[in-house]
């Protein structure tokens, strides 16, 4: 009987130290569960059991414990990531991995969602199958949304807040294979701003920024949610449009666009118009990857560019051959520029009033090969690619060399004319091209005259201005060249360092209309206020672009002071121009009338 009792003290002894022990555990795990930094969560998968700890529901900002079990849980977590959390799960439990992690997100108290990192693992039985499962879980919501940052920085354009070209090179292979699974077209849309850099020569970069942001901000008025604009770089856009029928459906949407752009700006109580430029490729016709697609769009684009603008064209095969011609006649305008194999011609200046030679102006010309290309033809080329500043620096030089030997000839008050492009006046060694010329090769600085045309004028970052003024203190002449034709403000121009005017050739050219016609009677009073104006200012006025006797005698009746164009001659090479005109001029009188050489 002893014994019996005995033993079972020691049972019940037993029994009290395990409920003990157990007590100890449950407060210890109750107070893991309150005081830990991380929420942490202990879950029955076999019966669905969950709990949850305080710092858990103060993440997410509920008081109340409501999370008693599975589906409560699921409820709450975002549904786009609900089945990948279910996936993670269910591979732990099959012992698939040696621990559960998984980030995804869960409704607050707020209604907002948070980002969490959950972490755990679970306690297998002898059988090998999870009976419990515990672990943490942290607040990531700030280290997701820095990532987001990051990531915003590297594929949206910070100007605009479109997808930038990475954004695009990485979603537009995307589209293209859904467009494959799914047998439709899709189209590429490559827009173009039109003369947006005389835009930013005019009005300065802020502005031509404000500009272009204007635009973008309405272009997604003629797109559908799921198609894709974003900016290329510089004024170029790119649009993907999806899930396409045919080529018209992609050709309304790019008129839309033209439209779009095309709608006045208001910008600084200024405003503005601006027209683009589209092309358009389709797929699977034009191309059948992102760079085929876009290299077929920009060909597209630069088609519609060279029509003058304000349309849309589509990828057609022989683009590809006027681009390579673009190709190869920039890669030999850069050997032309960098052997000297470029000439210069010279079209004289004469007086109205009793036809003497005042000067000339430097006109490039290249000869390549056996071909002398017009300027037309490779201007525009070496201003889209930055050539016009090598360019320029040679045509500065050769022009002041000429002029030099003239000087040495005792021609010393012939001046030479020298066009300056707005591209040099955004590197500012223009200003340092001309005075090195000037001392190199020993000229009267007065002799040299720079023409500038009105964009570089009335930038309002004023680089241009301060070098054309220091130009012009170190003796420079300043010519405004194709007055009339771009953005003049008469009040601006009374306060300009200038010393001539040009008057543009094409309101010279409407002189010779027939009598009584609107361009013609148009013309003449629009030059007449030209010549009084710059008179007043004290400006001298060249009249560009005379072919005609009835040209040249209204002008000189007019009160026009100088004349330059075919009437008199065409450019002429320098040794051309010396037999022609400087000949004449030591031979001419008061009374000569006006030397012509054809």
């Amino acid at each position: 009987m002893a014994l019996a009792i005995g033993a079972m003290t020691i049972a019940l002894g037993i029994a009290l130290v395990a409920l003990l022990a157990m007590r100890r555990s449950l407060s210890a795990q109750a107070l893991l569960m309150a005081g830990a930094h991380d929420g942490i969560f202990e879950w029955n998968p076999l019966t669905k059991e969950l709990k949850v700890g305080l710092r858990l529901l103060a993440i997410l900002g509920y008081a109340d414990n409501f999370l008693q079990d599975t589906h409560a849980w699921l409820k709450i977590v975002h549904p786009d990531d609900r089945e990948r959390y279910n996936r993670t799960v269910a591979a732990h439990l099959k012992g698939l991995t040696d621990h559960f992690y998984c980030e995804y997100r869960v409704r607050a108290h707020n209604g907002e969602y948070r980002w969490l990192a959950a972490r755990g693992i679970a306690l297998r039985n002898r059988q090998g199958k999870a009976s419990q499962m515990a672990g943490s879980v942290t607040d990531i919501t700030e280290r997701i949304e820095r990532e987001q940052q990051i990531r915003d920085l590297a594929l949206n354009d910070q100007l605009t807040g479109l997808p930038n070209r990475r954004s695009l090179m990485e979603r537009l292979p995307t589209a293209i294979e859904t467009a494959r699974r799914c047998g439709t077209q899709l189209a590429v849309l490559f827009i173009d701003l039109d003369r947006f850099k005389n835009v930013n020569d005019a009005r300065g970069h802020l502005f031509g920024d404000a500009l272009l942001v204007a635009i973008t901000r309405r272009l997604p008025g003629a797109l559908r949610a799921y198609d894709l604009l974003m900016r290329q770089g510089g004024d170029e856009l790119v649009v993907v449009l999806t899930s396409l029928g045919s080529p018209a459906e992609a050709a309304l949407v790019a008129e839309r666009l033209l439209e779009l752009v095309a709608d006045p700006v208001v910008i600084d109580d200024s405003d503005i118009r601006i027209t683009g430029s589209i092309g358009v490729a389709m797929f699977p016709a034009d191309g059948e990857d992102a760079d085929a697609l876009l290299r077929c769009a920009d060909m597209a684009m630069y088609a519609a560019k060279a029509s003058g603008g304000n349309e849309v064209r589509f990828f057609e095969g022989e683009m590809q051959a006027r681009v390579s011609a673009r190709a190869s006649m920039e890669s030999r305008l850069r050997i032309a520029i960098e052997n000297g194999d470029l000439v210069l011609h010279y079209q004289p200046q004469c007086r109205f009033a009793d036809g003497k030679l005042v000067g000339a102006e430097a006109l490039v010309r290249w000869q390549d090969g056996a071909h002398m290309i017009r300027p037309d033809q490779f201007i525009g080329l070496a201003e889209e690619t930055g050539l016009i500043v090598p360019l320029g620096r040679w045509v500065i030089d050769s022009a002041v060399e000429q002029l030099a030997r003239w000087q040495s000839s005792c021609v010393d008050t012939l001046r030479v004319s020298i066009n300056l492009s707005p591209r040099q006046f955004l590197r500012h060694s223009v200003e340092m091209d001309v005075l090195a010329a000037i001392a190199r090769h020993g000229v009267l600085a007065s002799r040299v005259e720079l023409e500038v045309t009105e964009s570089v004028l009335f930038n309002p970052e004023g680089a241009a201005l301060r070098m054309l003024n220091n130009l012009r203190e170190a003796g420079c002449r300043v010519a405004l060249d194709d007055f009339g034709t771009g953005y003049s403000s008469l009040s601006y121009l009374q306060s300009l360092d200038l010393d001539c005017l040009k008057i543009d050739k094409s309101f010279v050219a409407n002189l010779a209309g027939p009598a009584g016609s609107h361009g013609a009677r148009g013309s003449t009073a629009i030059v007449s206020a030209m010549i009084v104006l710059g008179r007043r200012l004290g400006y001298e006025v060249v009249a560009e672009g005379v072919e005609t006797v009835e040209q040249f005698n209204w002008l000189k009746a007019t009160g026009c002071e100088l004349c330059q164009g075919y009437f008199f001659s065409r450019p002429l090479p320098a040794a051309e121009f010396e037999s022609g005109f400087l000949t004449l001029r030591a031979g001419s009188s008061s009374n000569a009338a006006p030397a012509r050489a054809f």
